[in-house]
């Protein structure tokens, strides 16, 4: 299962992840295939196959994405350096822990090279109607909507 926000609505189905990671199916296709959706807000669908089981959204309007949680094996896991951020995007305030890579001398890379960042241990805080708030242990912000990003606390 994934929940997905764009400016105007909410999709919640399930993704056809293809054996890979949805911040690289954000990445890296132009939409992403979410079979049996169900959606509040507009209805600006694009009927994948034609039996309305499949419905497409196009990666560029992807405000946040939610994905299920999913564990990495130990030995497979990036080891990365962490920084607490808070932003805002459209009517989202979101904090959670930026992973970002780090070149061979200790630099970290800048996060404007990715389209899509993920954040771990987030707190999501909307102030649209109707407001909500949510905990969630990864969200995939679309790095091109964010208005601001303020760094809070380096973490290890």
């Amino acid at each position: 299962p994934i929940e997905i926000y764009t400016a105007d609505r909410r999709v919640v189905g399930f993704v056809a992840a293809r054996g890979r990671r949805v911040t690289d199916l954000l990445r890296e296709d132009r939409e992403l295939q979410v079979w049996q959706p169900t959606t509040t807000g507009a209805d600006a669908w694009t009927d994948a196959d034609g039996s309305g089981e499949w419905q497409m959204v196009e990666s560029a309007s992807v405000l946040l994405a939610m994905p299920p949680e999913w564990r990495v094996a130990r030995q497979l896991r990036l080891h990365r350096r962490l920084q607490r951020v808070a932003l805002t995007i459209g009517p989202f305030s979101v904090t959670g822990n930026l992973h970002l890579s780090v070149d061979a001398d200790g630099t970290p890379r800048p996060t404007e090279l990715y389209a899509f960042l993920p954040l771990t241990e987030a707190h999501l805080l909307s102030t649209s109607d109707p407001a909500f708030e949510h905990v969630v242990s990864v969200v995939i912000v679309n790095a091109s909507h964010v208005s601001s990003m303020v760094p809070l606390v380096t973490l290890a």
